[in-house]
């Protein structure tokens, strides 16, 4: 079952920790560069970067004394933990060829960062012997600043064998995170939680953008008036939950307004329109679980929510 693991930490400790200390970081774009520097300064020996573009890994070398390689099977070879930050759909060709060259990886520890992959990705290096594991920082990055700042404190959703949650806790704990277990059939929707919780806000703010443009705002000025208001909206989510943070004529019952609401956005845009009915229906359970309307005005909310 999923779950946090703070007491595993001391499984691994010693010699079983500090065999696991030089670290090959195979694609140095935000998150690999982040990490290359992160693990560098709290005691791992980041003793390679590699990735196909020479100023990335240089840049990423640079952050961590690292060597920088173009090929990903030298920098593996180097290492006794292979962490893979590529993008998603090159994880699994990378762990083949490295697999494939021929380089001893049996004991070594190979380690995806993708949230939406499962332990599948990495199956050529546990039948060459290696351990896999999948560690996903709960987070979004981006630029290499914020990467390097948001790491820390974050959660980590991690997949691997039992065997390896001692290793995991340690590794997450070193990056000052939290772990949280995630099976390794569930991947694919812990990751979608991901992006609503995060990308959506960017398509909704945007949303929010579009029409202000229409009413003549700058960009510069709707960031001027709009930030305060999905910042405060973002620190009540934080601070209350969903639930108790929602604001506005959803909860308020007032059907008038999301009736001229849904008029105005057909003539505006009948995307937009469709965005809002679409959003305020999934809303509708929000305002169910709250419970301060009753059933006639929610049923009423939702009969015109799903005219459009």
């Amino acid at each position: 079952m999923p779950g946090t693991c703070d007491g595993a930490m001391s499984a691994e400790s010693g010699p079983a920790r500090e065999s696991s200390r030089k670290v090959a970081i195979i694609g140095s774009g935000r998150v690999g560069t982040a990490m290359a520097l992160l693990l560098s300064e709290r005691g791992y020996d980041v003793v390679s970067v590699a990735d196909p573009e020479q100023q990335a890994r240089t840049r990423a070398a640079g952050f961590s004394g690292a060597e920088p390689v173009a090929d990903d099977v030298e920098a593996a070879g180097l290492a006794d933990t292979i962490v893979i930050t590529t993008p998603d759909s090159a994880i699994a060709s990378t762990c083949r060829r490295i697999v494939d060259s021929g380089i001893e990886v049996r004991g070594k520890k190979f380690v995806h960062m993708s949230g939406a992959l499962s332990l599948t990705a990495l199956e050529p290096a546990r039948q060459a012997g290696a351990q896999i594991l999948s560690i996903h920082p709960l987070q979004t990055f981006a630029d290499i600043q914020g990467a390097v700042k948001a790491l820390p404190g974050s959660t980590f959703g991690v997949t691997c064998d039992p065997s390896l949650e001692g290793w995991a806790s340690v590794f997450v704990s070193d990056l000052e995170g939290t772990m949280q277990l995630i099976k390794d059939e569930d991947k694919v929707l812990y990751h979608a939680a991901a992006v609503m919780a995060s990308n959506f806000l960017a398509m909704v703010e945007y949303a929010a953008l579009t029409i202000a443009r229409g009413l003549g705002f700058s960009d510069d000025a709707f960031a001027v008036a709009f930030a305060p208001l999905y910042r405060a909206s973002v620190e009540n989510v934080a601070r209350l939950g969903p639930v108790e943070a929602l604001t506005g004529p959803l909860v308020r019952g007032d059907a008038g307004t999301i009736e001229k609401h849904l008029s105005t956005l057909a003539d505006f845009d009948p995307e937009l329109a469709t965005l809002y009915s679409r959003v305020c229906l999934w809303g509708l359970n929000l305002v169910e679980e709250r419970g301060n309307l009753d059933t006639a005005t929610v049923e009423k909310m939702r009969a015109l929510l799903e005219q459009t």
